[in-house]
């Protein structure tokens, strides 16, 4: 807090007005009141977020004398547990083998460091759904559980030359030398494992995270595809970060992929370019042989930016008949910025002018340091049109400003030959 207070006179030369602005120029505008001078950290409103260009470089904001104020944009850490992944790692020592009615895959670690996820590698091309059993051991003699009636399955789409599949289970951050997978066959033909890959995390200091938030989502379409549903899903807003997308199924037994994509101009097709998540499963909580296995109805986005209002969520049904969607929920990574206010009042956020460049403020060298603010709640307006907003003029088109080149490029020809012909016509005069 020290440091924070350390660089509040820096922020009184960095954040001094910006050069004037014409408030004209800028379509929207949204006020909010501060209620003190000095330092703040706020949240952008989601409808000023909205209406801004993509990387939002014409968000301005003004005081109450109208002044434009320097701010600048705060990277938020992700919302997730205090470790980050390093690497995919094979195991020192693999074993499969039968144990009555279950099939049991031990492996050796053979590292010291925390322990993410094992994959399994299942080659079979049949269709199965198995509940498993996850336990770790220091020396595969006392072993503890770390997550029961976990589903491992897979399905065929018919059609498509992949297919949905859960082969990835849990442990949960755990450093161990040894890991038990418990596969339960439940009086069918078991399930061959042919290896395993451990996903490998390296620690790092637990850090103050910012919840993400909310997004009132409505499903605007949907449409039936021979062996896809098609939701057409409004935001509200564009330029959200989303983090993660959840449906709300009525079916009770179900395991589907979902891919999320940008809707494409003129044209619902999966762009790749424009997927935002591919292929991800779904599936329902059920019991299998009287053992619980837990569901998954939720897509991570891991913070994508999404530079339109709708998105798409197409859900891979093969042969089965469509699900029964109830609804989408989703969440979004919040976008907070830091200004100096340098009395309190209504200030106002502008959006809305495709032909304003970047803003460069000095304030945005502090923005690691003032990420350490504390977020100040606002309460913003309604977002309004600038009263005296003036469209700018459109640039001209490239075949307009090839047109004009080429004619002022035969104009001068035109005189050089012009002069030329001249010049041979007229006397010589003797010297």
């Amino acid at each position: 807090m020290k440091k924070l207070l350390a660089l509040i006179p820096a922020l009184f030369v960095f954040g001094a007005t910006a050069h004037g602005l014409n408030q004209a120029d800028w379509e929207c505008r949204q006020s909010f009141d501060v209620a003190q001078a000095g330092p703040a950290r706020v949240s952008v409103p989601i409808d000023t977020l909205g209406r801004a260009r993509a990387d939002l470089r014409d968000l301005r904001i003004v005081g109450p004398d109208g002044a434009e104020l320097p701010y600048a944009m705060l990277a938020l850490p992700d919302a997730r547990a205090a470790y980050r992944v390093s690497q995919t790692v094979a195991p020192r020592a693999f074993g499969a083998a039968l144990d009555g009615a279950a099939t049991v895959v031990t492996i050796e670690t053979g590292v010291d460091k925390p322990l993410e996820s094992i994959e399994l590698s299942i080659p079979d091309a049949k269709d199965y759904m198995k509940p498993a059993r996850v336990e770790v051991s220091p020396d595969r003699k006392n072993w503890t559980t770390v997550a029961g009636g976990q589903p491992l399955f897979r399905r065929n789409q018919a059609g498509r030359y992949d297919a949905v599949a859960q082969n990835t289970l849990p442990l949960g951050g755990r450093a161990a030398a040894f890991v038990r997978v418990t596969i339960y066959d439940q009086g069918h033909e078991p399930i061959a494992v042919a290896g395993a890959k451990l996903r490998v995390v390296d620690e790092v200091a637990a850090r103050d995270t910012v919840p993400d938030e909310e997004v009132a989502t409505t499903i605007t379409n949907v449409k039936q595809l021979a062996d896809e549903t098609v939701l057409t899903v409004d935001l509200g807003a564009a330029n959200l970060r989303l983090t993660s997308l959840s449906l709300a199924v009525g079916d009770s037994l179900f395991a589907r992929s979902v891919t999320v994509t940008l809707p494409a101009a003129g044209d619902d097709t999966a762009d790749r370019e424009n997927t935002l998540a591919r292929n991800r499963p779904v599936y329902s909580r059920t019991s299998i042989g009287g053992i619980e296995t837990s569901g998954r109805t939720t897509v991570a986005l891991d913070g994508a930016s999404v530079p339109s209002r709708t998105i798409l969520v197409r859900i891979a049904n093969g042969d089965s008949p469509p699900l029964d969607i109830r609804g989408v929920a989703a969440t979004r990574r919040p976008a907070h910025l830091a200004f100096n206010p340098s009395v309190a009042g209504r200030h106002t956020f502008l959006s809305g002018n495709p032909q304003a460049a970047a803003p460069r403020y000095d304030i945005a060298m502090l923005s690691r340091e003032l990420a350490r603010l504390p977020l100040t709640e606002i309460a913003a307006g309604t977002l309004v049109a600038t009263p005296d907003y003036r469209a700018p003029a459109a640039p001209a088109e490239p075949s307009q400003i090839t047109t004009r080149i080429l004619f002022w490029v035969a104009l001068a020809v035109t005189v050089g030959v012009l002069l030329y012909v001249i010049g041979r016509l007229l006397p010589k005069t003797d010297k």
